[in-house]
């Protein structure tokens, strides 16, 4: 009897470390499952502003773009200072999606999500030389090679259908910082605040200082408008002005007017492609999608407004705000 306890108490162990190893994880797919929107927002930068855009209770004005637009354009001091300039239309609530990194590919294969809400007056999109590289979103590229007949990709798509699989990414250290901004947050973000200190003041109602010493002479932006003459564009950008095309058209099936922003640049940022040889195809975009360009990138700026030749600093991201607010209420009075 003692021999068989010994050998049975080892197997005994065994059973119940996988049997409790597998009620963990069904138990954590459950919760997976129960809140896929928060985990896959957690496991990419554009899902995250898309699940935060859609957790919002309102959005009015919603802002586009790469880290250039992230940084530098608060919604809360722009649409303040449309209640001051414009207070005949009304309160606005604004929402920035901007992330880090955005290319092309993860702008549009998220343009749906952006486009579909109610409410939505007006939409704001940085063209900038990092915004127009074409890079295919992750998640559309993981979708993709699971379309390929292969019998591994049968095997991933059998895989992926566990939520806890699908979202793995949303486990890493530098994703998990993202579910409190989801979790708690959200209702509360104008979307620039990355930093958990920035996160944290909004939730507690912290409002950001308005640009002090503004100078209106100074923020006049080169205006691109769409009766541009017609230009050829080589194929890179000729893909470019297509897919951004389709985008802003997401956006007019839904009667939402939609403009270009490219923004600003310390003097001595090189390259600067937006100052020169981009110039054509911002005239050609704008012919095609039938909006506006506001090219900011010309103007010469004091440099302390940036923390580096192309992210502007707590200052300067005041001061943008405070010129995207003139430049929307400008065409907001005469329409």
């Amino acid at each position: 009897m003692k021999r068989n306890e010994a050998t049975s108490s080892p197997r005994r162990r065994l059973v119940l470390f996988v049997l409790g190893l597998a009620v963990s994880v069904l138990a954590l797919e459950s919760l997976v499952r129960r809140n896929a929107t928060l985990f896959e927002g957690a496991s990419h930068r554009g899902l995250a502003k898309a699940a935060m855009y859609e957790l919002r209770p309102r959005v009015d004005l919603l802002f586009l773009g790469t880290s250039r637009a992230q940084d530098g354009i608060s919604p809360g001091l722009v649409t303040r200072a449309l209640g001051e300039v414009a207070s005949e239309r009304g309160q606005w609530a604004g929402f920035n999606a901007s992330f880090t990194g955005s290319s092309l590919g993860e702008l549009t294969a998220l343009g749906k999500r952006f486009s579909r809400r109610a409410g939505l007056r007006a939409v704001i999109i940085e063209l900038s030389a990092p915004q127009i590289h074409n890079r295919p979103a992750p998640w559309d590229q993981e979708r993709a090679n699971d379309a390929l007949p292969t019998w591994e990709a049968q095997i991933a798509d059998f895989v992926r259908k566990s939520a806890l699989v699908r979202y793995r990414t949303a486990f890493l250290p530098e994703n998990l910082g993202r579910l409190p901004a989801l979790l708690v947050f959200s209702a509360s973000l104008g979307g620039w605040e990355t930093k958990g200190s920035d996160q944290l003041a909004a939730w507690l109602g912290k409002k950001e200082v308005p640009a002090q010493g503004f100078e209106a002479t100074l923020w006049n932006p080169e205006i691109v408008l769409p009766e541009a003459t017609a230009v050829p564009l080589d194929p890179v950008l000729e893909e470019a002005a297509e897919r951004l095309t389709e985008l802003v058209g997401l956006f007019r099936e839904r009667g939402t007017p939609v403009v270009f922003a490219v923004p600003p640049l310390a003097r001595g940022h090189q390259p600067a492609p937006e100052r020169d040889q981009l110039r054509p195809f911002f005239a050609e975009l704008a012919r095609r999608a039938g909006c506006e360009v506001w090219n900011f990138a010309p103007l010469v700026l004091p440099d302390l407004l940036f923390r580096d030749p192309s992210h502007l600093g707590r200052e300067g991201r005041a001061h943008y705000s405070q010129a995207l607010a003139l430049q929307i209420a400008q065409r907001i009075k005469g329409t």
